[in-house]
């Protein structure tokens, strides 16, 4: 059946661009006579220069930026087939994603989240404002964060930046930057349709917009229905916890994806004067948890109710207000402010491994969250941003809820309590970037003050030096300290069942220290290298260990973490582009216990790699010329990870996962204009092409299988 809807893809591909040469010459942009290919000077400088704003909150050439920056343009989504920004980390040195087939979990430089991080280990934005799902301060990298149609590049941040953003801004920052509204198209869509595991789905996503004199607006919607059920449990799980009906299977038959992400914009620009903003983001998720922590292969049946399994349901809302006032020259006033809502959707259900029920869960948030700012740039070699944040988040835990599956009715778990808690910071900051000698000495500093109604005082501040030797050769020096707050879910959380999470209100916040170093080397516009090394000092961080039953967060280890980065980039105007990348990592931990257990875990690694290995090639396929073709591929290989501390334990012995590669390969025209003035594309793609099958490490005592294989036809179209 797969081969067959796979064979059905690519016989539609191969009809679809049989019939366009007759097109392909068909008006489009006009071309300068003697120009090579069709991409200008200014594109290519672009790849290796482009201008950032997340490192200062000012605008800069990324060489310029105090940090260690990676920067996905808008080019890059499209080149590659980014559907999500989960996709565009996986392929960006410096991460690793674990897939728990819910919400990915990105680790960073050796260091990875623990059971329901959720990624909450790197603070991600949209234009500056933080998306996190406040209850468990987690980040949804999918196609329900953003239509990446409205991406115009998303600037990735290796190291802390508490001293800028405040918490979370721990082990990175990834800044999406929407569409300016001078670069609004009409109409930008893209839909897909393929297989995943033998499974038929599909995605969209599309966004309209138009600009009038000083107004613009925008709209944008993505969505997916896919399907990964047929995935098995890895046999590697020392310790999975299965329903009694499940038998000898070990297949999931709920692994589908709903997702939805809406998104409108609307603003009004005087050059003059400033601009005022409003923009809203609505998103949506709603996952089969086969896979999920509380109990695994749930999805089957029962003498009571029919069809049983996990159902992971989650939305959120954002309303922002953005102005900007030139009050002087020199003196920018800012103000953001965001209202967040988010929640439990009444689809969700938690299987916990009993044939007499399932629980409900019955979570909720709303709040504020207001940013001012003051901006004085008396000229390009001198600026001072000064500014304070107020957030104010109320979170209710309703008391979970037993359901009886043979009548239906809601009982409350003995000792369970609503909690409604009301959560307030306020954080000043101020930061300042002075070129001693320009472009030889640039200096850069910043320092924050947070106050949390929970967890006290916190201090983070950041230091930077920037170096241009040559005007190929840039090097930077960086030192900074940030802070990951403990969400409200670790806070308050009551367990589902016996083993699972319990809240600690007394938990603190984990605090990093990093020192890093980078050289860039880039001689010409088709070629540039970078390298970087850190040293990454972590305290207070917050490990799962037993109390009683359940598992309780504590603050009882420290990690230090030595990494080393590279990637390499090269092209030639449109004939050919090319990455390579390298990280290696050396981690280790103190887990500040002593028994059978600690002694067990040790203080070597869990969870991330101690190296991997990515490389991507895009190129013209110079045998059609009439019907304009490129063929790429992106190829990850993963080192052996060790499994969590978790699974060492239930093992009883140390195990790691076998190291994998992976390879995504696409099949795309380009400069299609079968309507004049308006391009199309066609693509035929896959994801894990060669099937690679294999665990990665889990947090509960069973590992998850890897990403499945996917093969999806892809049509775009730009008016």
């Amino acid at each position: 059946m797969i081969r067959i809807r796979l064979r059905a893809l690519a016989a539609t591909f191969v009809l679809v661009t049989a019939a366009l040469p007759a097109f392909a010459e068909d008006e489009g942009p006009p071309k300068a006579e003697g120009a090579p290919n069709t991409v200008d000077d200014l594109d290519l400088i672009k790849l290796l220069n482009v201008e950032v704003s997340t490192a200062t909150k000012t605008a800069e050439s990324l060489d310029d930026a105090p940090a260690v920056i990676t920067v996905i343009t808008r080019d890059d989504i499209d080149r590659w087939g980014y559907r999500s920004v989960a996709e565009v980390l996986t392929h960006t040195v410096g991460f690793y994603l674990v897939d728990d087939h819910i919400l990915p979990n990105a680790g960073v430089r050796g260091v990875s989240g623990g059971l329901g991080d959720e990624s909450g280990a790197i603070k991600v934005m949209i234009d500056g404002r933080s998306v996190a799902y406040r209850s468990t301060d987690g980040n949804w990298l999918g196609i329900e964060l953003i239509p990446l149609e409205s991406v115009a590049q998303i600037e990735i941040i290796r190291g802390p930046a508490s001293a800028l953003y405040g918490a979370d801004a721990f082990l990175g920052v990834v800044n999406i930057i929407t569409l300016r509204p001078e670069d609004v198209r009409p109409l930008r869509a893209r839909v897909r349709f393929g297989t995943t595991e033998g499974n038929v789905g599909g995605q969209f996503d599309a966004v309209a917009g138009a600009r009038h004199g000083k107004f613009d607006f925008l709209l944008g919607a993505a969505g997916e229905m896919t399907d990964r059920s047929g995935l098995s449990l890895p046999s590697q799980s020392p310790a999975p916890l299965l329903p009694d009906s499940v038998g000898a299977r070990r297949t999931a038959l709920n692994l589908n994806r709903r997702s939805l992400s809406l998104q409108t914009r609307v603003g009004y620009n005087d050059p003059a004067s400033g601009h005022l903003v409003l923009s809203a983001y609505a998103s949506g998720i709603e996952r089969g948890g086969d896979f999920a922590h509380w109990a695994q292969l749930t999805n089957t049946s029962n003498s009571f109710n029919g069809n049983t399994g996990t159902i992971v349901g989650l939305g959120q809302f954002r309303i922002n207000m953005d102005a900007l006032y030139h009050a002087a020259q020199t003196l920018d006033l800012a103000l953001q402010s965001t209202y967040f809502q988010g929640g439990v959707l009444p689809s969700d259900r938690v299987e916990i491994g009993s044939d007499l029920f399932y629980v409900e869960r019955k979570q909720s948030y709303h709040g504020l969250d207001s940013v001012a700012e003051a901006r004085f740039i008396p000229s390009s070699r001198f600026n001072i941003i000064a500014g304070t944040e107020a957030v104010y988040d109320i979170e209710s835990f309703g008391a979970p809820q037993r359901i009886e599956r043979a009548t239906g009715e809601h009982v409350l778990s003995q000792g369970s309590n609503d909690i409604k808690a009301s959560l307030t910071n306020i954080g000043t900051f101020v930061s300042s970037n002075l070129k001693v000698v320009d472009p030889w000495l640039k200096l850069t500093g910043s320092v924050r003050y947070d106050h949390h109604s929970e967890y006290g005082s916190e201090l983070t501040g950041r230091v930077g030096i920037t170096s241009r030797w040559s005007k190929s050769i840039v090097a930077k020096v960086l030192y900074g300290s940030a802070f990951k707050a403990p969400s409200p879910y670790l806070l308050y959380a009551e367990p589902l069942r016996p083993g699972d999470v319990v809240g600690n209100p007394n938990l603190k916040p984990q605090r990093i220290r990093t020192l890093e170093y980078e050289m860039s080397w880039k001689p010409s516009r088709f070629f540039g290298i970078t390298s970087d090394v850190s040293f990454n000092w972590l305290l207070d961080k917050a490990e799962f260990t037993p109390q009683g039953l359940n598992l309780t967060a504590r603050n009882v280890a420290s990690q230090h973490t030595i990494s080393w980065e590279t990637r390499v980039d090269t092209r030639h105007y449109d004939d050919y582009v090319a990455y390579a990348g390298f990280e290696l990592v050396h981690s280790v931990r103190d887990l500040g216990q002593e028994g059978y257990a600690a002694t067990l875990v040790g203080s070597k690694n869990v969870v991330y790699p101690p190296w991997i290995a990515r490389a991507g090639l895009n190129f013209a396929v110079p045998s059609v010329p009439s019907v304009p073709l490129t063929l790429g591929g992106e190829g990850l290989l993963v080192a052996p990870r060790r499994a969590s501390d978790t699974s060492l334990v239930e093992h009883g012995g140390d195990f790691s996962m076998p190291s994998y590669f992976m390879l995504d390969v696409s099949l795309a025209t380009r400069e299609l204009y079968l309507i004049p003035g308006q391009e199309s594309r066609f693509a035929l793609r896959s994801r894990n092409l060669l099937v690679t099958r294999g665990p990665d490490p889990g947090s509960s005592g069973f590992e998850y299988p890897l990403a499945p294989a996917e093969l999806f036809f892809e049509f775009s179209h730009t008016y």
